[in-house]
Order: structure tokens, then sequence, then C-alpha cells
């Protein structure tokens, strides 16, 4: 098995609207990509049979954790204040894996944590895309 460090953070080119995220927050991972809705639902039957429903677009959640206090932080958050649509980009150098998120907004910004004497919180924006394409694996 090989080892790769295609997955660390300067192998991760992230982009909202054009501008690469770089100063990524502390807590935990900086990225995370989820599905809004199934692609396909399978529909049993009670008498054995099935149907399939396919979604053409079943939308995708991304979130992102910054720096508090950050020029990225200030940038996502003015796109979160002004309704903007977005895209979004990732791309894993070494890794050829991609996503794409396009028709996209800033739903929310999540809970802060100030006044701490160990840390703060990382200031995290939740996205919704509607439209998503994605290559996972790299080479085959």
């Amino acid at each position: 098995m090989a080892v790769t460090k295609a997955f660390t953070i300067s192998n991760t080119v992230v982009t909202v609207n054009g501008r690469q995220i770089t100063d990524w927050g502390a807590d935990g991972s900086g990225i995370s990509e989820e599905a809004i809705n199934p692609k396909r639902r399978l529909l049993q039957g009670q008498g054995g049979n099935a149907l399939i429903l396919e979604r053409i677009a079943p939308g995708r959640r991304v979130t992102i954790k910054v720096r508090s206090g950050s020029a990225d932080s200030a940038f996502l958050h003015g796109l979160y204040a002004s309704g903007a649509i977005i895209t979004y980009t990732r791309s894993q150098v070494g890794a050829l894996e991609t996503a794409i998120g396009t028709e996209g907004i800033i739903l929310s910004e999540e809970a802060v944590s100030r006044v701490n004497v160990d840390s703060i919180s990382d200031d995290t924006f939740v996205m919704e895309f509607n439209l998503w394409d994605s290559v996972k694996g790299g080479e085959s």
C-alpha cells in the first residue's frame, strides 16, 4: 500500500467566488462536504417489487472553518451578509480529486465562542449548493 501526502493542508486548494481560502481554523477539520438530499431512493413495495427515484440535483452542503479575525473570515462574512450567489471549488493536488459547487448561498454563520482563557472558536460558515460535481479516487 502506498503512502500519500495528497490530503494535507498545503495540497488542498479551496476557492469561494474565485478567492483562495488559506487561513484555516484550529477546531478540527477545516472543510466538511455532505449531501443535502440522497441522490437515489429505493421504495420497496409489500409485494417484493421496488421503485428507484433519482434526483437530478441532490445538492451539497459545505461547512468551512476559518481563523477568527482573518481576511478570509471577513470575505466570507461579506458574502453571507450580502446574500450573494456563490461558487466553490476544491482540488486535492496529487490526488486528482476535485469538487465544484455552483448556484450556492451561505446559509449561516455558526455559533462563536469568545472571552475564553484557553482558546476561541473558529468562524464557521455553512454553504449549500444546488449544483455539484466531484471526482474522487484519482487515477484508476
